[in-house]
């Protein structure tokens, strides 16, 4: 199954590369025919020359054969191709920086932020047990205090005072 995969993928490319080569660029007059009526990215168009040249973005991708000067369009017919590729990595730049920045947002921050709600969730909820046992321990408490209070009454040692001893 695999091996399928990779005989189609290197028969698709194959034919890529030989169509790339067998695209005409100089038989076109304009710039917009030359970069949009080929392949794309197989032809561009050299401004000084007013021609259309083969170009190969992999191997070329700063200046273009055949073109006495370096501004030429590749992928349009507004910008140079300098100014996209510039652009381009600017753009990328940006990208990079600003995902950067909230990644470490993400990470730091919003982390922090929750490490606090966790940590005061789990002190409520310690804290809750703790006077839950605090008055079970009150009650059970006075319990026993009414049942000694209850003992005394009957054998008739009441305290006339709360500081008083017993003898």
């Amino acid at each position: 199954m695999t091996k399928a995969i990779v005989i189609a993928v290197v028969v698709a490319l194959a034919g890529w590369v030989v169509a790339a080569a067998d695209v005409d660029c100089t038989s076109q007059t304009t710039c917009k025919l030359c970069i949009n009526g080929t392949l794309a990215g197989h032809c561009a168009w050299c401004d000084a020359d007013s021609s259309c040249l083969a170009y190969d973005p992999i191997t070329n991708i700063k200046t273009l054969p055949g073109c006495s000067t370096n501004k030429f369009f590749a992928s349009n017919c507004i910008v140079d191709h300098k100014v996209v590729m510039i652009a381009i990595g600017v753009a990328a730049g940006i990208v990079f920086i600003l995902l950067s920045i909230f990644l470490l947002w993400c990470c730091c921050c919003k982390g922090k932020a929750a490490r606090r709600r966790k940590m005061a969730n789990a002190d409520a909820e310690y804290q809750a047990r703790m006077d839950e046992i605090s008055n079970k321990h009150d009650e059970l408490r006075e319990q026993r205090q009414a049942k000694h209070d209850a003992i005394r009454q009957k054998y008739g040692l009441q305290k006339s005072s709360p500081y008083e001893r017993f003898d």
